[in-house]
């Protein structure tokens, strides 16, 4: 008789988070009275605004801590209409408050796909996707650009029928952008005729929009078209720890989707979670109701400034164009087949972070963990002098390459 694993086997398929693994190294390092530059995790930085500590206080204080509605508060879900002006398209009824952006696509998972389904990706979905979908027992396909990285690894139209075509029975499509990692913004044009493919083809059109108030040089965020014919199959889920400073660990995101799938998501949400935290709802509730603040925007864009004029010099290194989100996406393929100092080969994404953090201290994402070797992932939400001293440190690590 054949022993069964104690685990279930999806688990042995995927790591853990990365970019929180991240987090812990940089912490260890740290304690240790080592130096840090940390580029790792996608995480704002600075005080949380008073008015949604404070509200989230009220709520503690005033007893607002029993169960509430599964969907979220009621007012909240009018409220995520008005921040993302979608009142005309949409009621409440529409609208899923989760435990995070993260949940709100577990339970898309969940509530669209059958064991067996595939789902297609974004060509450098994000660390989480693929464990989620595998989690939800579907297959996660990444959807790759004909043109390799001509244009900063954004799909079209056309990569995507090819995928349709290899996967006729996909349930849905998942996007996301501003990306992260690559800190690329897809543009109206772009988005709309992938929207069309989905809509053509019968297939959800997921918008991860998590990062749409971060969009640089003036630029705003390319809104989806919403109306008879693409409501059916078009998804949003956005969520409070991006916009704003220091809210990741208030862990508060909402889906706006067709009624029937939004019913569906909060009958799974019952029974999994009953719903978010009321305290943090509310404290999310105070946040997307107050005027949107863009010091935190104009801010991360000087960072962006700082950082691509850091890293000009340093040879070894192609820095991509960021015009949204807090990332830059350096392709480090230059590096590949050199050695260390002491005699380590560079051979991946994985070899080079692990030399800059063991040599230097400086923290980044290997790109294999977006499904993109050959790149390294740097967050730009961090201090002036860790993007200074993190650059210097990075352009003597990689010089001393042979």
């Amino acid at each position: 008789m054949t022993r069964r694993s104690r685990l279930a086997a999806a688990v042995d398929t995927f790591r853990p988070s990365l970019t929180l693994e991240l987090k812990r190294l940089a912490a260890e390092r740290a304690a240790r009275g080592l130096p840090v530059w940390d580029f790792g995790l996608g995480e704002t930085k600075g005080d949380l605004a008073p008015f949604i500590r404070d509200a989230g206080s009220r709520a503690f204080l005033n007893g607002a801590t029993q169960y509430g509605d599964p969907a979220g508060l009621a007012d909240l879900r009018k409220a995520v209409l008005r921040w993302l002006d979608l009142g005309r398209d949409y009621t409440a009824d529409d609208v899923v408050i989760t435990t995070g952006a993260k949940q709100g696509l577990f339970s898309i998972f969940l509530a669209l796909c059958d064991a067996g389904d595939t789902v297609l990706f974004d060509s450098a979905p994000w660390v989480s996707y693929e464990p989620m979908a595998i989690a939800a027992h579907v297959t996660p396909v990444v959807v790759q650009p004909a043109a390799g990285a001509a244009n900063h690894l954004k799909i079209d139209a056309d990569d995507l029928r090819r995928e349709l075509r290899a996967y006729p029975a996909a349930r849905l499509f998942l996007i996301n952008s501003p990306v992260n990692p690559t800190g690329q913004v897809y543009s109206a044009g772009e988005l709309e005729a992938l929207l069309q493919v989905c809509v053509e083809h019968r297939v959800y059109f997921v918008l991860d929009r998590l990062y749409w108030r971060l969009v640089f040089d003036g630029d705003v965020f390319p809104e989806p078209r919403v109306d008879a014919e693409t409501k059916p199959w078009l998804i949003q889920v956005d969520g409070l720890s991006k916009n704003f400073r220091r809210t990741g660990g208030i862990r508060i995101g909402w889906t706006v989707a067709p009624g029937d799938v939004a019913r569906a998501m909060v009958n799974l949400q019952s029974h999994y979670n009953s719903g978010p935290a009321i305290p943090t709802q509310h404290a999310a509730l105070a946040g997307i109701s107050a005027t949107y603040d863009v010091e935190l925007r104009d801010d991360l864009e000087r960072k962006r400034n700082l950082l691509h004029e850091a890293t000009c010099r340093i040879p070894r290194l192609t820095v991509w164009p960021t015009p949204g989100a807090f990332y830059s996406f350096w392709d480090v393929r230059s590096c590949f087949g050199t050695t260390t100092p002491d005699g380590g080969a560079i051979r991946s994404s994985v070899d080079l972070a692990t030399y800059l953090l063991e040599s230097s201290g400086v923290v980044t994402a290997p790109g294999s963990a977006f499904r993109q070797e050959g790149y390294l992932r740097i967050s730009f939400a961090t201090p002036d002098d860790h993007i200074l001293n993190g650059c210097r440190a990075v352009g003597e690590a990689l010089a001393t390459l042979r």
